[in-house]
Order: C-alpha cells, then structure tokens, then sequence
C-alpha cells in the first residue's frame, strides 16, 4: 500500500523503517544474491506479524558510520541491524559511556547517535536493536576477490563476538529493546556453510570448517567455493540464506509482537 493512501487504509498499519546493511538491504535486490535467496527476513517477517508496512533503508556493506547524518522518515516501528561491517572495518567497539554520551567514533556512540535520531523522527515508535551474528569465510558470489575471513578469528583486534555483546549490554542496561541475533539465531562459522569447495594438489576437496580454515585459494582462476549445496544459515558464508533469513525472521516476529502487541495473522 502507497502511504499516500487514505488515513482510512492506512490506520491499522504499522509502519516499519528497517535500517541496516547488507541483511537488509537484499531483501529487495534478491538478483545480487545470485537468486540463491528466494525471500529475505523483511519479506518473511511481515507474513508472520499482521499490518507491517516495511520501508527498507538498508544500505548495502554500511556499518555505523554511515548511519550518523542518515534522514530518517516517520514511522512507528524501527528496527536496527549494524556492526559486521564495522568489525570488518575496524570501528572501535567504544564503551557504555560512549553510548551514554552520544559520542561518535565507536560502535556504541554512534549506535546512540542513531538511536537518538531515530527519538526525533518518530517520538512515540518503538524501537527494536538486534546484534550481528557470526560469519564464516565469506566470498561474494558476484566477485569472488571481494573475501573476508570468518569471525572464528579477529579483525583488526576485535572479535565480532565482543561487538555482539557490547551492543546487547548497552542496549538493555539503556532499557532498549534489544534482540540477540548473535545468541539466539543458531549463525557459526561451523553453521555458516555446510563445506567450502577449495582446489588441493590433489584435486578439488569440499571442506567443513575448520578444515578450510587457512586453505589458500585463487579467488580469481579457481571456482567459486559455494555451489549452491554448499548453503546452510549462508549461502556465501556471510549472509542469510533461506534458511538463515527464516530464522531472523522468526525470532524477529515473535520480539515485534512483544513490543508493539500485535496479532499473528
């Protein structure tokens, strides 16, 4: 439905602004997943909590930075999924202090300058914070020399682990509804992916993790190392798969019914 509607239609809707990164953002770009996607967690959400109204602002590889000068449109639920790329990137995790003096230049701080702009857009919405989930090797199916290695090992000094955590506790000790992703969703390096396909002297060899771990591969001669079998809560060893999207989306349906009381279908 348009929000150009009539207030008639549009009174019994909940309108949703979705801020986040590369989760996010696929949704409604299912072709630059290679269509191993089918539906992502927005999609799955609104068909499991009644009246949503999405507005997708995800912005493809943003971490918290990206977010501080963002206008933010009107709505009465807002939710926010942040932080993988800020490890990757190496953004500080910052402290609670941080959080509680909106000071940017951290993970925490700018969460909190976020947070506060998203007071001023939408005074009475209620806001949901959810914190990144593990990842595993990930290499991008439309470019394979765009590669990360998993969060079974540090980047730039920092555990994508602690970031989860540091976001949950600032949130909740600020009385923020908060969703933990990283604990509850069942994403590990060892769940990532079933296998990783990486070329050995002895031929090609399909590898779980750890095995993988440390195997050198030519990203741009050998074949790309996740054919579609290979998928489980990822089908690129970062982000969602069906199977990973549908999780989200479960246990974001049921924390968006608990804090705006809405009904199932």
């Amino acid at each position: 439905m348009n929000w150009k509607a009539s207030d008639e239609e549009r009174k019994d809707l909940i309108r949703w602004c979705v801020i986040g990164d590369s989760f996010t953002y696929l949704n409604d770009h299912l072709d630059e997943t290679g269509y191993r996607v089918t539906e992502g967690y927005i999609s799955r959400t609104c068909r499991k909590v009644s009246g949503l109204f999405p507005i997708n602002l995800g912005k493809n590889g943003s971490a918290t930075p990206d977010w501080l000068e963002e206008k933010l449109p009107e709505a009465d639920l807002y939710t926010v999924l942040l932080g993988t790329n800020d490890w990757h990137t190496g953004v500080p995790l910052g402290t609670q202090e941080d959080f509680d003096q909106k000071r940017e230049g951290s993970i925490l701080g700018n969460l909190a300058v976020i947070l506060s702009h998203i007071r001023q857009a939408g005074p009475d919405a209620k806001i949901i914070v959810m914190n990144p989930v593990e990842r595993g090797d990930f290499v991008y199916i439309l470019d394979p020399m765009n590669h990360a290695h998993g969060s079974y090992a540090p980047d730039q000094g920092q555990m994508l682990c602690d970031i989860a955590e540091g976001i949950l506790n600032a949130c909740r000790n600020a009385g923020i509804p908060v969703l933990d992703l990283h604990g509850l969703s069942g994403f590990a390096p060892e769940t990532a992916v079933r296998f990783k396909r990486v070329k050995t002297p002895e031929g090609y060899r399909e590898l779980a993790y750890p095995d993988y771990v440390g195997v050198q591969i030519d990203y741009e001669n050998d074949e790309y190392p996740y054919p579609p079998e290979a998928a489980d809560y990822t089908y690129d060893g970062l982000h969602p798969s069906d199977k990973g999207n549908e999780e989200i989306a479960c246990l974001l349906a049921e924390k968006i019914k608990e804090v705006m009381h809405a009904e199932c279908p």
